[in-house]
């Protein structure tokens, strides 16, 4: 489907078959801008600075060239936007790239008209902002356009894409009239129904426990005093029972009759009245943070449930039915959407029937723990968000985001633990992130797992701009597989490897040891061989001392044999190194032998 301003007249330059070089340089720059717009407006809040200054410039830069072109129309690729069939914008990286962003959802086209207002301008970027903060399977930039529906901002997308795609997650209206049940004689309850009988139950009980005071009442007169007085205690313990069910609230009272008529109803025409009050009772409980009662009321379903699991299948699964209903996700963040958590003063009980709810509760969790400053509070929402894990690992994916660095480092903590395979694609997300943080989280939970997809990601994490993520990175590779090899003797080799700290090199140079191959021994042979007295060269000596230690960690006898030479090396400190190493070789190969198995050779 194309989204197209009727009888206005075709760019002609787009078509052209040789464009002016000019042109697509206008073109390129009019999407870098856009690419950083994009970017400031995912981080900063819409009045920020570096947010407006992006929509100026871009604006003005789509407003010269359409005075000049009428339309600017832009292909769309997985990896690059093109421009007549050129491509003038590329970017792999599948977590940031704006190409990317629009392919996923099944745009071909992007459109820009003349007539584009700022304020159509500052919509669109709002709109990519905030769909690429929902879920995978939430977020859609075709669905968002489209019900935007900007006058100067069109696209393209298949028309079969989009029927699959628009609508998606909108439950028909269903209207039901039984027709046969009108005559059919039976009443059935209404919630007006059931409130009017839960008010005559407690009348019932009140003048029950009236007579039963007065008939206590003339029974002590007839009780000799000697055993009176034995029953004084026994006496004052009834009492206490009836105080305090006369204290429950009618609320509370409420309850207790509807979760007692569910259990006693076996006709199965009475279900949905029943479901219907206990949506309500739910619903209601929970706009008034009264987290205590909605909890009393799924766990009583549960028990209910599980007591007609096998004597009475239809109810059974009935309970089964409505409590998925009542804990629907969309249902819970509806609800949780209207709550102010500062306000909620049980969290425990919020805590609880959180945890009875399941997978659904995993955004309020997530609230829970960005909100509260409660530590024991904290932990108890991650050891739900686990449980919900290990249930479904995607929807506690589905909550990392960069502006919450704890909650996402604690997520991908938690994760690390799981057997599940896509935890390894769903760590290579967060290369991307500009928090080192969460990054440094990711990296831990790599190094967890032997897999060359792992190593293969932790080769992205080398080249970040951050040192300690590029240290924790060589630090956690292993094992070493040729891919990984080769970009670490790469590394190595290269000129900028001179400008690094000593912490950085002496952990690519430990990872080259890990590798344990013969191009590595080599490699750090040289390394050791490179030593000076001069104090310009003391870099020199100091790779040479990391050398030795890397050496020291083969099991290679050309490792051995580079660090005996090294022991005649003219610095005292290269010397020490590679002493020391040689021990290290030594005491190793003798505790491999006393264990009885010999894994290096001599």
């Amino acid at each position: 489907m194309e989204s197209k301003k009727a009888g206005c007249p075709e760019d002609s330059a787009s078509a052209d078959a040789i464009l002016d070089p000019v042109h697509l340089a206008k073109v390129k720059e009019i999407l870098i801008v856009l690419a950083n717009a994009v970017s400031a407006a995912k981080i900063f809040p819409a009045e920020h600075k570096a947010v407006v200054n992006f929509i100026l410039d871009l604006e003005t830069r789509l407003k010269e060239y359409l005075d000049a072109h009428w339309k600017l129309e832009l292909g769309i690729e997985e990896q690059a936007f093109t421009f007549a069939g050129k491509k003038v914008y590329e970017d792999a990286h599948p977590v940031k790239s704006l190409p990317f962003f629009f392919f996923k959802d099944g745009m071909k086209k992007l459109y820009f008209y003349r007539g584009l207002e700022k304020e159509e301008l500052k919509a669109f970027l709002e709109t990519i902002k905030k769909v690429s903060q929902l879920p995978p399977e939430e977020g859609d930039i075709v669905n968002a356009l489209w019900e935007m529906d900007l006058a100067n901002i069109r696209y393209d997308a298949p028309d079969d894409f989009l029927e699959t795609k628009i609508g998606v997650g909108r439950p028909p209206l269903e209207l039901r009239v039984d027709k046969e049940t009108l005559s059919s004689g039976r009443i059935e309850l209404t919630p007006e129904d059931l409130e009017a009988i839960c008010r005559a139950a407690l009348v019932v009980e009140a003048s029950a426990v009236r007579l039963a005071e007065e008939s206590s009442l003339s029974v002590q007169e007839d009780v000799p005093p000697e055993q009176a007085a034995s029953d004084d205690q026994d006496l004052r313990e009834i009492e206490t029972l009836l105080l305090s069910n006369r204290r429950i609230s009618p609320e509370d009272e409420y309850l207790n009759l509807i979760t007692e008529i569910v259990y006693l109803e076996e006709r199965a025409e009475q279900f949905p009245a029943i479901a219907d009050v206990l949506k309500q009772v739910h619903d209601e409980a929970v706009q008034k943070n009264d987290f205590a009662k909605a909890a009393r009321l799924i766990q009583s379903l549960h028990e209910i449930r599980d007591a007609f699991a096998t004597t009475n299948k239809t109810k059974a699964a009935f309970l089964e039915a409505l409590m998925a209903e009542i804990t629907k996700r969309s249902l819970v963040a509806e609800l949780f959407d209207s709550i102010d958590l500062s306000k909620v003063k049980d969290i425990d009980s919020l805590l609880f029937y959180l945890r009875l709810v399941g997978p659904s509760a995993a955004r309020p969790l997530a609230a829970v723990f960005e909100s509260s400053s409660d530590e024991r509070r904290r932990r108890a929402a991650l050891d739900i968000l686990a449980e919900i894990g290990r249930q479904d690992a995607s929807v506690v994916m589905s909550l990392v985001q960069e502006s919450k660095p704890r909650l996402t480092g604690e997520i991908i903590g938690l994760l690390s633990q799981s057997q599940d395979k896509r935890i390894v694609s769903f760590l290579a997300s967060f290369l991307g992130y500009r928090s080192n943080l969460i990054k440094l989280e990711a990296v831990k939970a790599l190094s967890r797992i032997d897999d060359e997809t792992a190593g293969k990601i932790l080769i992205g994490f080398l080249s970040d701009e951050n040192e300690d993520v590029r240290t924790a990175a060589a630090r956690a590779i292993k094992p070493i597989q040729k891919t990984v090899l080769d970009h670490l003797l790469i590394l190595a080799r290269n000129k900028a490897f001179k400008k690094k700290t000593m912490n950085e090199k002496e952990a690519i140079l430990e990872a080259l040891a890990r590798s344990g191959s013969p191009e590595a021994c080599e490699l750090l042979r040289k390394s050791l061989k490179k030593t000076s007295f001069l104090t310009a060269g003391r870099d020199k000596t100091d790779l040479a001392v990391a050398a030795a230690s890397a050496l020291g960690k083969m099991a290679m006898a050309e490792a051995e044999k580079a660090l005996k030479e090294g022991t005649k090396s003219r610095s005292r400190r290269v010397r020490e190194a590679c002493v020391k190493a040689l021990e290290d070789i030594s005491h190793r190969r003798a505790s491999s032998v006393h264990q009885g198995t010999p894994n290096e050779k001599p």
